[in-house]
Formats: structure tokens, sequence, C-alpha cells
């Protein structure tokens, strides 16, 4: 019923757009193309009006504009680009005849006899229109500051852009939240093709792999439109690869860096990037390759601390007071390398064009890690790692647009999309104190749980007694995510009346999404057992005699396994008072991985069914969606986009079920169980009205207001019919819930902008969301079946400890402004005319009810029990700042350009405890500042020496544990800086 439904609509789009080319049959059209006068250099996002009419366009990127169905009769066409004069052109369209119109705009600061925009301020002016000529809410990087200035990823491109905030990794942007809104919550695209999660368990998207250079522009659209997939709660953020422009152009660079963390020699990080294109055949085949290699130390040094409260407690203030758990300290090696590229071509027809796209892009990192762990309770354990990863993505996409029928237009997209994450092996090895033997610190003065974390530290010291290693473990991970889509567009214009105009769009896309997650963990147990017992025999008489373990050793004692050259350096930056001589038994790396060799050749490397199964599965889900949308022209004020969206989905599962319940101490015992599960066909679909309105009362002002409803689809990992259950101790069982149900958002927005050539483009805008079912993590305590479906049998003789996701019952809200201004002074006398000026600010608030688990005492003494009411409590939205402000100031004067960047970021709620309040974690509030600059070169035409400076106050990251600010970690990245020249002509 619901395909015939489908077809049906489909007939009746036809037969409307049937009627609609044959009434326009006598209708001419109006193309062509907007230049800057002086440097030819085309003006996308260029406004084209037909005087007294609704008819009319914006310029495409290649600075193409297109107006069908229009009347024959004479016209004045407007063309107008903040930051250029005004230009009317008289025209004539006759039936059935095209008007072709080339048009060359003068620079407004010509008024005043300066002839030359400068480098940042074309870029803002490009950015701006593009704003302004889009009917949906949305913010542009334009090509210009890509080119020009670029940034160290993709990611800090988009960063300066009004409600962004970035999750960090090294010091540098990795993902992207959009109106405080997580990266899960956002999409992630390459020229219209959507990227797939490069993330181990959720939806999001890594764009560190990725080098602006090799982009023509970054378009982040916060409204959604009926066209466009439904899940981009927060946003859409789309890479823009360009085609080839016509003639031969090229663009490298090659630059030098240096990181204060590290300690770089000259070369030891580097930038090569790379860009050609042409075009043959009389223009119609064009042929663009780009590419980038680089290699960056993101070295960092880590102080962390957990916290505890005790139930019983007198509350202050309404909590419960905090108390130091435990401190961790970190030394980490991070060595990246990024590599990729693009190759597009395309081919221009007399009807329309198709363009291939190709992409790829990786980043592979290496780590060494040192860790120290003191708890408050005389514990102290310790370990190295060496890490290896590399996350890829690749997209593939056939693209096309044609003229199908007079004025009909139809595009399509054939698109394959993959993200692939190796870990060929985490090795890790651990130390700690030999189980039944005396403390792992000492220290002089007590109450170490109400010290702070620096003066814990500083007031221990660390037993060398008893220390060994206790064992050695392998990880090995391979994710695989795959989306083959195709979709197919009708555009069909239409006119009632020379005030009413538009168009009717339709179409419809189908994808098909696989991901397999494969993980792997070996080890060997070195601290108890016969198994252990075993081996170390084993190493001490035959296979490693060189070691110096003696008969008299129980164990591997941890002193043989040091590294006493290994160099910490100047731990986190010489501050937070605390020194590298923390750090105690620092392993050997070369012995780490001989200890793993050894294992394995003689057969004591075996598997671990929690790190081996617990995250494995296998996903397929079925993809269908079509809509229909319309634009209405009101003349040249009112512009209205309703629209629906369908979307129907299914998907498939095979995960594990693993039950353990004893610990191996001999090979080949016999100590879990293990099957696989499968989930089929968990279906849904929905409806989705998209409604937006645009009004432009006065050639200054533009009004915005839009309704739009999206959904949140449950990670991949939630919704896994996974289960582990463990046991050997306490009962603890973790699963995924296939039975969870997409998250559905209400979205209001209403913005209102002022633009004029003095005053640049000034915004200010409101947004509005409902979230009903957000999903969200949970632990809780019970002995009732029911509450986990009766997929396991729960013990009564004691609570089972359970870990999984949920639907919240009630609904979820986010509320925020944004400011925005972007300037440039070309009117101001002598140098002034060179300051450029962007300044946003955002301030976002949101409300969501988590589970929470509060236990309540019975009784008194020693027959206290205690009961778990399962309740909600208040909080905000993980990842979700309250505010954010970016500034940036440019100076360009003859042949240099310079700019000044701030970022605030205030605090985020990073997780939210499900039993206190009190241990949620936030981060605290991040200042930062950067330069860059760059000098043109007297010597050869297109030649530039340039200079990056990040991070140049050194800001660490810190988190905080509750309102009541304890300090939970700290990590210093250091201040980095890049030198280097690029040619381009």
């Amino acid at each position: 019923m619901k395909i015939t439904k489908m077809i049906l609509v489909y007939m009746i789009l036809f037969l409307i757009s049937m009627n609609f080319s044959v009434y326009g049959q006598q209708s001419g059209k109006v193309r062509g193309k907007v230049f800057d006068k002086g440097t030819r250099e085309v003006l996308p996002g260029a406004n084209i009006l037909l005087e007294g009419t609704s008819f009319g366009a914006a310029t495409s990127q290649d600075g193409e504009f297109y107006i069908p169905s229009v009347p024959p009769g004479n016209y004045n066409m407007i063309v107008k680009y903040i930051g250029y004069k005004d230009k009317i052109i008289p025209i004539t369209v006759r039936p059935r005849m095209t008007v072709e119109v080339d048009v060359e705009l003068e620079y407004v600061a010509l008024e005043t006899g300066e002839i030359i925009i400068t480098a940042q301020a074309e870029g803002q002016m490009e950015a701006i229109n593009q704003q302004l000529s889009s009917n949906t809410i949305k913010n542009i990087v334009s090509s210009d500051r890509i080119k020009d200035i670029p940034d160290v990823n993709a990611a800090e491109s988009v960063a300066r852009l009004p409600g962004i905030s970035l999750i960090r990794s090294g010091g540098e942007g990795q993902k992207v939240t959009i109106r405080g809104l997580s990266p899960k919550y956002n999409v992630m695209m390459v020229n219209g093709v959507r990227m797939q999660s490069t993330d181990r368990d959720d939806r999001s998207v890594d764009l560190n792999m990725i080098a602006p250079n090799i982009l023509s522009g970054i378009e982040v659209t916060k409204v959604l439109t009926a066209d466009m997939d439904a899940d981009a709660v927060g946003g859409v953020v789309n890479l823009r690869i360009s085609k080839a422009r016509e003639g031969l152009h090229s663009n490298f660079s090659i630059q030098d860096s240096y990181a204060s963390l590290a300690n770089t020699q000259p070369f030891g990080n580097y930038r090569i990037t790379g860009l050609v294109s042409n075009r043959y055949f009389d223009g119609k085949l064009g042929v663009q390759i780009s590419g980038y290699l680089d290699k960056f130390n993101r070295n960092s040094d880590e102080l962390t601390a957990s916290y505890f409260t005790n139930e019983e407690d007198v509350r202050i203030n309404g909590m419960l007071p905090t108390y130091l758990a435990s401190v961790t300290i970190n030394d980490l090696v991070r060595d990246r390398r990024r590599a990729g590229g693009s190759l597009v071509f395309d081919y221009q027809f007399s009807s329309g064009s198709l363009i291939l796209n190709n992409f790829i892009g990786s980043l592979n990192e290496h780590q060494i890690e040192q860790q120290n762990y003191y708890s408050t309770d005389y514990d102290w354990r310790g370990f190295a790692a060496e890490r290896e990863f590399t996350n890829t993505v690749i997209s593939n996409a056939l693209q096309g647009e044609f003229e199908i029928l007079h004025n009909v237009k139809m595009d399509f997209s054939i698109s394959n999309s993959i993200t692939k994450q190796r870990n060929p092996g985490d090795l890790r090895m651990d130390v700690r104190t030999r189980s039944g033997g005396v403390q792992g610190w000492t220290s002089p003065v007590t109450n170490q749980r109400n010290m702070t974390p620096s003066t814990f530290l500083n007031s221990v010291t660390v037993l060398e007694k008893d220390k060994i290693v206790t064992g050695t473990s392998t990880l090995m991970r391979d994710v695989d995510e795959s989306a083959q889509s195709a979709l197919m567009n009708f555009n069909v214009p239409f006119n009632f009346t020379k005030y009413l105009s538009g168009n009717l769009k339709f179409g419809g896309k189908y994808e098909r999404n696989t991901r397999a997650n494969d993980e792997t963990m070996w080890y060997i147990d070195t601290d108890r057992g016969g198994l252990a017992g075993d081996f170390n025999t084993l190493l001490r008489d035959s296979i490693w005699k060189d070691l110096g373990i003696t008969k008299q050793d129980n164990g591997l004692r941890a002193a043989l396994f040091a590294d006493p050259d290994y160099d910490i350096g100047s731990f986190l930056s010489g501050k937070e008072g605390v020194g590298a001589n923390v750090f105690y038994n620092k392993i050997s790396i070369w012995k780490m991985h001989h200890m793993e060799e050894l294992a394995k050749q003689y057969g004591y490397y075996l598997p671990s069914p929690l790190e081996s199964t617990q995250y494995d599965y296998n996903y397929v889900r079925n993809f269908g969606a079509f809509y229909i949308m319309a634009e209405f022209n009101l003349g040249r004020y009112v512009t209205f986009l309703p629209g629906i969206r369908f979307e129907k989905f299914g998907f498939d599962y095979e995960a594990d079920s693993t039950y353990v319940f004893g610990r191996l101490t001999t090979p080949g015992e016999y100590y879990y169980d293990h099957k696989k599960v499968r989930w089929d066909s968990t279906k849904g679909e929905n409806w989705f009205p998209q409604i937006q309105l645009r009004i432009k009362p006065t050639n200054w002002l533009d009004i915005r207001l839009a309704s739009t409803k999206s959904i949140i689809y449950p990670d991949y990992r939630a919704v896994s019919p996974y289960l582990y259950v463990d046991t050997y101790s306490a009962p603890t069982l973790s699963l995924g819930n296939p039975y969870l149900k997409p998250a559905l958002t209400q979205n209001y927005d209403v913005y209102a902008s002022i633009y004029e050539n003095h005053i640049g483009l000034f915004t200010a805008g409101f947004f509005y969301k409902e979230i009903d079912n957000l999903i969200v993590p949970i632990r809780y305590y019970t002995k009732d079946a029911s509450k986990i479906n009766y997929r396991y049998k729960l013990t009564q003789a004691m609570y089972t400890t359970i870990n999984t996701w949920t639907n919240l019952k009630e609904t979820s809200y986010v509320r925020g402004i944004e400011l925005d201004w972007q300037t440039n002074f070309w009117y101001l006398p002598s140098f002034l005319h060179g300051i450029v000026l962007n300044i946003n600010y955002t301030h976002i608030n949101s409300i969501t009810r988590y589970p929470y688990f509060k236990s309540v005492a019975i009784g008194t003494g020693p027959f206290k029990k205690y009961n778990y009411i399962d309740t909600t409590r208040t909080g905000r939205l993980v990842n979700q700042p309250n505010d954010i402000l970016n500034l940036t100031i440019g100076f360009d004067i003859g042949g240099f350009s310079a700019r000044l960047s701030f970022l605030y970021q205030d605090n985020v709620l990073r997780s939210a405890d499900p039993v206190y309040q009190e241990l949620d974690s936030y981060t605290a509030a991040y200042k930062r500042w950067d330069f860059t600059a760059y000098q043109k070169l007297p010597w050869l035409k297109g030649l530039q020496l340039f200079l990056n400076i990040n991070n140049i106050t050194n800001t660490p990251d810190r988190r905080y544990s509750s309102v009541l600010k304890k300090l939970s970690g700290v990590e210093y990245y250091g201040t980095t800086a890049d030198l280097g020249i690029r040619y381009s002509f």
C-alpha cells in the first residue's frame, strides 16, 4: 500500500511537471556569469533580480547564474554583491530564446580611489554573499580564506563560525559540535556525499585527517530543507572541492613546523601540499588533482583525578562533599601523519554537466605512553603502551545535472563512501604491587583525600618493594563502514505572474549502509596462578635468561623492565607544581615488545573474552527517502519554502553473547560461554515537515523563519544486541538495547540580517529545539529481568549492575542565540582600510532529565540495607558549552597579510554521572590565541612566505569534577609554529 502511494505521488508530480513545462514553452531564459572587473575572478553568491518581478537567481560557486521561465519582454537586470557597486543592465527576453549576459562588477572602494581588494576582505565578501544568497540558514568559510591563510585541518577551518565548538585531540580540532549538539548529531559531507563514521562506537566523524588546502570552501547548514537527510539535528558541514577553472592553475606549498612540547628539530614536522588543474577540448573537459602529505608531533602531558562521595555525608548547599580517590599522570608521545587528496573530472554538455569526484583522506597516529596511577588508599599502578592506528575516509561520486525538458532540470548522484579504522596492535604492559604485598606508596602526611591532586602527588613516595609486571596485552581492531547511495532530484520552475514565481522540487534517495567491528585482545597474565608461574619459570630458565630473574623472585620484578634513560622531559610544561620525578618505573618499550614475542612463540598469549567479543558486531541498514518541496517567490520581498520528507529504514545485526564465570589460570581451561546473536529487521518510518519563510522588506534587511523536524538514530553499539555477563564476583551485565527508538526533534529558528557595504553583514538569530526520546547511556542496579526485556535471567541473591542505553521519557530542550558581524573598513583613510573584522558570539542553554538511581538506606546499624529508587535529575546536554566567542582581526597592506584570532569556549559537560551529580565531569573555560601571516615575495609572482603560530599562550585543557570545580584533568599540548613557502599561478 505504501509503495502504491509513493508511485501515485510521483505520477502526480510528473503530470504537474509536464503542465509547468508546457506552460513555459513561450518563456525565455537568462543566464551568464558575474566577474570582478579588475581581476576577472568569478563572484559566487551574487544576487541577480529582474526589476519589478519575482524572477531572480544567485551565482553558483563558479560564478554562474540561470533564470528560467521568464515571460518575454524588456527588463532591467539588477546585480548586487556586497562589497561591490550595484549594476543595472537592460535586457530583452524573447520566446524560447536564451539571453547570455556576462557581468563585470567594480569594487566599492573605487569610490575612494583605491583599486586593490585586500586578500582577507575578498574572502570575507565571498562568504557574506554566499550566506545571503542561500535560501536556508547557512554559514560559509570561503575559498579565499582557505587558500590564503590555511588552518592545520578542516575542523579548525570550521571552528571560527558562529555556534561551532570543537572536541580537540593533541591540541588540534578533531570533531565538530554545532549549537551545543554533540558531533554524532551532525552530518559531515564531501561535495554533498555523506562521510561515514570514523568513531569506534557512535556516528561522529573526525575532520582532523583532512587538510584544508584541497578544499574550495566549507558550508555549515543549520536549518534542514526537505531534500536533505533528516538526521542532521545540529547541522550539516559540507566540504566543497571545486572543479577545474579555465586555463592552467596550480598551487604548491611546503612548510616546516616546531612543537614546543616536543622541542622538534628543523624538518621534524612538515607539510607539503599541491594542486593542479586545467581544462581541455575547448573547455569542455576539466581535470583537477590535489594532494597533501604532512607529519606533526602532537605530544601532550596529562594529569587526571577521580573523586568519590559518601551517601551519608551532610550536604553543603545541597551538594554531597567529594573526596579525592585517585590521581593519574600520563606522558604521551604522539606523531601524526596525514595524507590524502582529490581527483576531479568534469565534462560540460550543451544541456548539462557530469562530474566525477574522488577523495581520500588518511591520518596515521603512533603513540608511546607512560602512565602512573596513585589511589588515596595506598595503591600504585603503572603501565606503558605503544599504539598505532589509522583512520581513512574515501568518497567517490558520479554527479550530473541536465535540462531534460524545456526548463525542467534533473540532477543525480551515485556515490560510494567508505571509512576504515585500523589498529594493527595496541601493545601494553602493566605494573603494580604484588597481590597480597605491601602498600604501593607512603607519605609523611595524612588526610590525602582532602588534598588537591598536585599536593597529593608531591606528598607521596612510591615503595619499590613488591612491584611486579602483572601482564602484557595486545589489542587489534578493524572497523569498516561503507554506504552506497543513489539519489535523483527534479526541479520544475513555474511562474503564474511576474510577481509570483518559483520552482517545484521533488526526488528520492536509496542507501545501503554496512558496518563491521572486529576486535581481538591477546594477553598473558604474569601475576598469579599456574599459567603465570609456568611462563615465568620458562622465562627464567630458558627463553630470557639475561633478563635477570632469580629463583627467589615470586613473579617478574618491575625493576627488570624499567628504562631509566626514558626522558619524560618538562612534565606539564613545568607548571601545576608537579615535576617529572613523580613518574616511577618507566617501562622499556623494547622489553615490552620482546615479552609479547615470547608469549606468542610459546603459546601463552591467549584471547580475552571481554575485549574480544563485547565490541564485535555486523550491521546492515537499508534506507529510503522521498520528498517534495517548493519555492514560492512573492515579488522581491517574500520567499516561502514548504516541503515534506518521508524516510524509512530497516537494519539487521549480528553480535556476541558472552558469559564469563571464571578466570583463566591454565591454557585450554573452560571459563566462559560464547555464542552469536542475530537481531533481524528492526524497522521504522517517519514524516518530516519542513517550512521556511524569508522576508526582505528593504534592500538592507533579511528576516528568516523556520520550523523543521529532524531525527536521531541510535549509535551503532547502543542498538547492538550484544550481551556481556560477568558473574565471577559481583554480577555485572553490559548489553546493547535493540529496543531503542530514534529520537525526534522539533526545531524553530528566527534570524535577521542587516547588510550594506559600510556595515558588512550583521546577523542575530535565535534557535530552539525540543528533543523527544533522547538516547543516553545508563547504569543501574536491579533484580528485575523485565527491565532488560528478559534477555538474561538475573540472580535474585544480589543486585546486578546493568550498563546499557535508554530513551529518556521526558522532553529535552536546547535554545540559544547567535550574533555575527563580518566587515572590513575599506572606507577608512590610509593603511586603516586594510583592517578586516570577524566577531561572533553564541549563547546556548539546554535542559534534559537524566536517569538518576538514588540509593536510600532502610534500617540502621548492622541491619541497614540500601534500595535504589529510579528517578531523574536535571542537567544540560553532553558537549554543550554555554558561551562561545570568536574574534578575528585581520590586516592587509601591500603584499603583507596577517590575522590574529581569539577563541573563548565556556565550560562543557563531558559526562553525566548516572548516580551522583557531584561526579559529573566538566571542562574548564578555554581561551586560545592564534596568529597567522604571509608576505608576497618580489622575485616571482605568486610566491609567498607564510607563518602560523597556534596556541600562543600554551593554554591547557582543564577538566573538573562537579560544579564544585574539583580538578579532574589538565593536559598541556604546547605552542606550535609553522613556517613555509607557497607558490601559485
